[in-house]
């Protein structure tokens, strides 16, 4: 073997002669391949110190740039090294985007979240305050239906003492003075102390119904005959100077006949023809009394109450005048202004349901005066035209 060279020996030997080995220091004088493009005896940086054993000098090591070095190390070009750099600080940038998205997704999630749970509170709040406000109107509910029952019940005491003193006192249990009035009539009727009682409980019965304000008159009928004869004076309804307002059912003349009724019951023309009297003359001697009478005795009173000649004829017999007048309103206002009075006989309605007279006294812009012998309260306001219309079925003026 001396002396001689093997294959792998001479294959080395040929790799160095070529340039593709450089001798390393060191123990046996190991070659190593050197990349391609690098210069001769230069090999990749050791370690962090960037030093490599150059020939020469002692063998001592120089510093080779970073780059320079890590170029040699990876096999890499500084372009190549630059792009890399870039690539990565760009997948910093998108990953730092990233990161930054996520957060504020999340915050955006949170943000959701404490909404829904704002709102879904406040939903709970308002749900609250409407149960409680419910219970509130409940439980005041609960308290007026006690405080009802409560009254209800203190009425009922009240009522059954007030039947208790009424009935000790000789009265029917919750009578009023309605009542007391019927329970006159028909008492009288029971005792057959006159025959008229027969005939006019059940009439004055029905004017009570329809006209409370009958009351006493109703009440007074048993004591008629101390009012029947006895003397009139109208002085006091002519003191105010304007059409006395007199009513029919007036106890003074209210018992007396007029035909086969009472002046309380069917004497209403009678007594708006004494007002216009009254007014236009003064003479306070032709009562209402005097004036059924008048009218009985002319033939002007029938079954169903007054002819309508009474207001043309028979008023010429007393010293007035009477013209029947058409159904406007400039008309009747005319009539007013020149002095007269305007008398209406009416149908159903507001003053009657069957028939009725009535007195028009005057007017203004709200509407016509009038004087109801039967009711004050229709005499103490005011009526339009409208309303009269339709219930006027004809209507005279009145005058001197």
């Amino acid at each position: 073997m001396t002396g001689s060279i093997t294959a792998m020996e001479r294959d080395t030997m040929h790799r160095k002669t070529a340039g593709q080995y450089r001798e390393q220091p060191g123990a046996g004088r190991r070659y190593e391949r050197r990349p391609e493009g690098t210069k001769r005896y230069e090999r990749p940086s050791r370690g962090m110190g960037g030093y490599e054993r150059q020939p020469g000098a002692g063998g001592q090591y120089e510093r080779q740039p970073a780059q320079v070095r890590r170029y040699q190390y990876e096999g890499q070009s500084a372009r190549g090294y630059a792009e890399r750099r870039i690539d990565r600080r760009n997948n910093v940038i998108r990953e730092d985007g990233r990161r930054q998205t996520a957060r504020q997704e999340n915050a955006r999630r949170q943000n959701n979240g404490q909404r829904n749970r704002t709102e879904a509170g406040s939903r709970t709040t308002a749900a609250q305050k409407a149960m409680r406000e419910r219970r509130r109107k409940r439980r005041r509910a609960i308290r007026l239906l006690k405080f009802a029952v409560g009254l209800a019940l203190l009425f009922g005491i009240l009522t059954v003492v007030k039947d208790g003193i009424s009935l000790a006192a000789g009265g029917l249990p919750g009578m009023d003075e309605a009542g007391k009035a019927k329970q006159s009539i028909f008492a009288e009727e029971g005792t057959g102390q006159t025959t008229c009682a027969d005939k006019y409980a059940e009439k004055l019965s029905e004017l009570l119904e329809k006209n409370q304000e009958t009351a006493d008159y109703v009440k007074s009928y048993p004591d008629r005959e101390k009012y029947m004869n006895q003397p009139v004076d109208l002085t006091q309804e002519l003191q105010s100077g304007d059409v006395p307002l007199l009513m029919q059912w007036d106890k003074r003349w209210g018992y007396n006949a007029y035909g086969d009724n009472m002046i309380g019951l069917a004497g209403c023309g009678p007594v708006c023809l004494t007002m216009a009297y009254l007014h236009f003359t003064g003479d306070i001697s032709m009562t209402p009394r005097e004036m059924a009478a008048f009218a009985d005795d002319n033939g002007y009173c029938v079954e169903e109450g007054t002819k309508w000649t009474l207001w043309t004829e028979g008023v010429g017999k007393l010293g007035l005048s009477g013209e029947e007048l058409p159904l406007d309103q400039s008309v009747m206002e005319r009539a007013l202004d020149a002095g007269n009075l305007v008398v209406c006989s009416m149908g159903p309605g507001d003053f009657t349901t069957d028939g009725h007279f009535i007195l028009i006294r005057g007017y203004d812009a709200n509407g016509f005066y009038v004087n109801d012998p039967n009711r004050n309260s229709n005499s103490s306001r005011q009526w339009d035209f409208d309303t009269l219309r339709g219930q006027i079925r004809n209507l005279w003026a009145l005058g001197r």
